[in-house]
């Protein structure tokens, strides 16, 4: 049995992870193979040091998982990490370091696909960048569609790659592969690659969390949603991918972008991006086109109140006009 873990790489998810990778023979991370990771897990390393390779959004939640992963792997766990496309992106970078150019990397065909995956939602992303500060909704719009693209094309290779890895394990044991939620195709990509060899189960680690919350779509925000459209090639229709899009622009000012540590059964991560998708989903298209100009270069406890303030106004005319 293989058991896909989709999870948030959050602090108040650790519980969850933890538990189910316990019931597993072999876990499998979602990260790049580190040379000091085998020293960390037996005491050679302190977390600390270990944790000095990796650039983290979320340095409490590395440092929590690695005292969890110490101790599974002094229970008997054998614990990889297998992450392709991040390993190969490295070694990208690597050759950059070592002079190399561009023109170099494209004759490598191990690293082809890969470079040209970063480089195409890199220029997306940019793209993205320098029309948001500009006044042209529909152009913005257009260069959000166009990164969740290129995001999900990227992200499709690295599931693919990934799947490739995991499939070419002993697959007799029972195996526990973590995983985010945007990369669902790894799912789908392993399922092909074991043609039935293997058992493969899906879960949602904070499933008991987000019915607790009333959450909609496992809590995903609107970008989040684009992009797994895409990625699933699933047919969009182009009101809703800009709804979607638009909606996206809103929710990304109004979540909370520091790591938030949990105390007790709290879950404050999944709290905040609730609270968000419940006020972008209130937000038609027209909606987002008034309020985005209003709160784009707003801090996050401005542009939360700017748009709570232009939803009631919206439910007073409502109202009114009945």
């Amino acid at each position: 049995m293989i058991t896909i873990g989709f999870s948030p790489h959050r602090a108040e998810a650790l519980p969850f992870i933890v538990r189910s990778m316990a019931r597993h023979q072999v876990i499998v991370l979602e990260d790049s193979p580190n040379s000091n990771f085998t020293h960390m897990l037996n005491r050679d390393m302190s977390i600390e040091n270990c944790l000095m390779e990796i650039d983290s959004g979320f340095p409490e939640f590395e440092r929590l998982m690695c005292r969890s992963l110490r101790k599974l792997h002094e229970q008997g766990k054998e614990i990889l990490q297998i992450e392709p496309y991040l390993e190969r992106l490295l070694e990208i970078h690597e050759h950059f370091a070592a002079g190399k150019t561009p023109a170099d990397i494209l004759k490598l065909p191990e690293l082809n696909p890969v470079y040209q995956a970063e480089k195409k939602a890199t220029g997306a992303l940019i793209t993205y960048y320098r029309r948001s500060i500009q006044t042209d909704f529909s152009a913005v719009i257009a260069s959000v569609n166009a990164f969740a693209k290129a995001d999900a094309e990227r992200s499709n290779l690295r599931s693919m790659l990934r799947a490739r890895a995991i499939a070419s394990m002993d697959t007799t044991r029972e195996i526990f592969v973590e995983s985010g939620y945007i990369h669902y195709p790894l799912y789908l990509y392993l399922r092909r690659k074991l043609k039935g060899r293997s058992k493969i189960r899906v879960v949602y680690l904070l499933h008991t969390v987000f019915r607790k919350l009333g959450c909609k779509r496992r809590n995903m925000g609107p970008g989040d949603i684009l992009t797994l459209y895409y990625a699933l090639n699933s047919k969009i229709k182009k009101d809703l991918a800009d709804l979607l899009a638009a909606r996206s622009l809103i929710y990304i000012k109004l979540i909370q972008k520091q790591e938030m540590i949990p105390h007790g059964s709290e879950a404050p991560h999944s709290q905040d991006e609730a609270a968000a998708n419940r006020l972008v989903d209130r937000l038609g298209f027209e909606d987002c086109k008034v309020i985005y100009p209003r709160i784009r270069f707003k801090h996050r406890d401005q542009a939360l109140e700017a748009v709570t303030t232009f939803l009631n106004q919206k439910d007073n005319t409502s109202i009114e006009q009945k």
